[in-house]
């Protein structure tokens, strides 16, 4: 053993150095051989190689950080700590959001899977990351920088922390309340579902001015309820669009477009839809409570739905009327005109009469489909996933016959008091096909960039519109005074979001994670009508903040920039600049008034536990001698007393009652009298004070009995 020991020696004495660490654990860590094997020759080949492998470690893994830079880092991360600076970024790379916290002097601790923590400057030091071919010298010493900077913060917790998604770590960044982070544990309203259930409460929080919304009527189709409201709904707009497409036929074309001997639909059905509205009018006029209305079976329903299609949809013919086309035609333009004061969303139906299938909580137009009979809406009844039915807008406003929608990004900064507020640029997101109601294929209805991206811009689309399918606001203000609607961006589409968007997360507002220090960023969709009203399509959480076209890789960056200024800048000073953000709402909470405090008292005697019966346990005769002393004392002071017995209820015995017991002090007295056991209570005696002519009446009466007794 010894002269192993001795050869061992012999190999490693020329790696002793410190840039031979590496090679002296290879060869030290190989078995033992006996000294007679190790020749000078063979030293000469191992000194030789390990001074190669030295140098190509040297040069390609090795990184020389000096004490004296480590003692910076060091200083470097104990500011940080100490002003609060430390941020960490997970689930994605953000490098706009870690360039401009870098830039106001953060630094980022990556979050480590091993839970081991380094000890000592060795251990942040050691396993540094092999330098890429590609990389220069002064950017791999950067991130060798930063990852012993990482390093250091282990032991320290982030003050900022920035997720997109949802994961169970999150729950442990939670719990310190000062930590500022970048998402709330639930937004209902960002699902499909659940701001379809919230918005039925939003009329309690409409204010003139302030906040109003425009939302396509909506149900869920999780709940019985809202199906059957559906079905009422399908079947009163199914009514409304058989009237418009006769008197849009009338009014563009002549007889024959009408009717015909060939028609298969008749009169009677055009009838039974001016009912129908005259009914829902009356109901709105409240004139149904004085007379019943005739139930109308659902085969009826069924056989008009089926002369509906073929009007509207299949382009079909009236067989026969009753009555001159003109007087049909008046009094569908008046039941119409009656039904535009009560339908508020008359406008927008059209007369196809469509629908729009929604997975409740999917998003980036998975699972979106367009339906025009309620047999399509009832399959999904029966399936998991809930589904939510949504009015689809069949008279948008459109450009170059190319439908489109607006994303508008807005933050919440806090939800008690709420405060909101909203980037004063977006985007308009293009369909890649022209418009149409006879195609129900997604690429022509749904404007998401996950879905058009998928597609091929169809050759017959406007020249004019461009190639990403997207253009910013500006560019969007410009077609509008192309057209001579400047103004209507300002007065109508701009106030109308923000007002949208100040009516949902009021009517959310309770159903909000009320954590301080947090704060999100949404995407709300909005889509135009023909008259500019912008319309609440959803709200999204996570909006997409990548540059995947030539206007979000410009606005996105900025976005997050502004973002920083809101959260970070605007903390320490109120006055700070936001960027494109404006503060459109903040709530007013008024002050909450000193608490003054009850004026209450208690009053008591401190009770005792019963000694054993082992430990200065008293005598029976003691005993008996304080009962027979206590009911002496209580007969002759209170029962004996006139005074006191005229106070004295009469008691009722339990026999003869036969109602609810009330028990009561008087009577726990008066049963305190007869009773044999030491209950240990003290009773103090409550007197009134007595009139003067009571008094005197006694003493007469005690002196007359004492003179006859004598």
């Amino acid at each position: 053993m010894g002269s192993q020991d001795t050869s061992t020696a012999e190999i490693t004495e020329p790696l002793k150095d410190e840039d031979s660490r590496n090679a002296t654990a290879v060869v030290s860590s190989a078995p033992n051989t006996k000294a007679s094997t190790v020749t000078p020759d063979i030293q000469q080949i191992v000194h030789d190689c390990t001074k190669k492998s030295n140098s190509f470690v040297e040069n390609k893994y090795k990184i020389t950080i000096t004490s004296e830079r480590l003692l910076q880092l060091r200083r470097l991360v104990e500011c940080a700590t100490k002003d609060h600076k430390v941020f960490t970024i997970r689930a994605g790379v953000w490098p706009v959001i870690r360039r401009e916290l870098i830039r106001r002097g953060w630094l980022e601790k990556v979050e480590q899977n091993s839970k081991q923590k380094p000890t000592n400057m060795e251990d942040v030091t050691s396993n540094l990351p092999a330098k890429q071919d590609w990389e220069s010298h002064q950017s791999y010493t950067e991130k060798c920088e930063k990852m012993v900077i990482s390093r250091m913060l282990q032991s320290y917790d982030c003050d900022f922390y920035w997720s997109m998604r949802k994961e169970p770590v999150d729950l442990q960044h939670r719990a310190n309340a000062f930590k500022l982070m970048n998402r709330f544990s639930r937004s209902l309203f960002a699902s499909k579902e659940g701001l379809a259930l919230l918005l039925q409460q939003h009329y309690w929080f409409t204010e003139n001015g302030v906040a109003s919304i425009n939302y396509p009527r909506v149900y869920v189709l999780g709940f019985p309820d809202h199906y059957n409201m559906f079905v009422d709904d399908f079947r009163i707009t199914a009514c409304m669009g058989f009237l418009k497409c006769f008197a849009e036929r009338y009014e563009t074309g002549d007889k024959y477009d009408i009717k015909s001997p060939d028609g298969k639909v008749p009169y009677a059905a055009l009838q039974f839809a001016m009912d129908r509205c005259n009914d829902y009018i009356a109901a709105q006029k409240h004139l149904d409570l004085d007379k019943d209305f005739v139930r109308i079976w659902d085969h009826e329903w069924e056989q008009f739905l089926t002369n509906y299609y073929t009007i509207v949809h299949e382009k079909g013919l009236f067989c026969d009327f009753s009555e001159p086309l003109k007087t049909a035609y008046a009094t569908v333009r008046s039941t119409l005109k009656d039904m535009q004061r009560f339908w508020p969303q008359y406008n927008i139906d059209g007369m196809k009469n469509i629908w729009i299938l929604k997975p409740g909580n999917k998003c980036r137009g998975r699972g979106i489909q367009l339906v025009k009979n309620v047999a399509d809406v009832e399959k999904v009844m029966g399936l998991k996933l809930k589904y939510v039915v949504q009015k689809y807008i069949e008279r948008p406003l459109i450009i170059y016959k190319t439908k489109f929608d607006i994303r508008q990004w807005f933050m919440v900064t806090n939800v008690q008091p709420l405060t909101i507020w909203m980037y004063r640029d977006s985007y308009l997101r293009f369909s890649g096909q022209n418009f149409s109601l006879e195609n129900f294929h997604e690429s022509l209805h749904l404007t998401n960039h996950a879905v058009q991206c998928r597609y091929r811009n169809t050759d017959a689309r406007d020249k004019l519109l461009p190639e990403d399918n997207m253009w910013d606001c500006h560019s969007f203000k410009a077609y509008l005074k192309s057209i001579g609607h400047m103004e209507k961006w300002n007065e109508v589409i701009y106030p109308g979001m923000k007002e949208s968007i100040i009516c949902a997360m009021l009517a959310s507002q309770d159903t909000m994670d009320r954590r301080q220090n947090t704060f999100e960023i949404y995407g709300a969709d909005f889509m135009l009508s023909e008259d500019f009203r912008p319309w609440l399509i959803e709200v999204n959480c996570s909006p997409d903040l990548s540059f995947s076209t030539t206007v979000t890789s410009r606005l996105c960056p900025q976005c997050m920039e502004d973002i920083i200024k809101v959260v970070v800048d605007r903390r320490k000073d109120p006055n700070a600049d936001t960027g494109l953000f404006d503060l459109i709402y903040k709530q007013n909470y008024p002050r909450t008034p000193p608490y003054l405090g009850m004026n209450l008292s208690v009053r008591g005697r401190k009770i005792f536990r019963s000694k054993s019966k082992g430990k200065n346990e008293k005598s029976e005769k003691e005993k008996a001698l304080v009962r027979l002393r206590k009911n002496d004392f209580v007969k002759s002071e209170f029962i004996k007393d006139t005074a006191i017995t005229r106070i004295l209820p009469k008691l009722i015995s339990p026999e003869s009652y036969q109602g609810p017991v009330i028990e009561d002090f008087i009577e726990e007295l008066s049963r305190s009298v007869n009773c044999d056991q030491d209950c240990g209570v003290d009773f103090v005696p409550v007197v009134k004070p007595e009139k003067k002519f009571c008094l005197q009446k006694a003493k007469r009466k005690r002196k007359h009995y004492e003179s006859c007794k004598q």
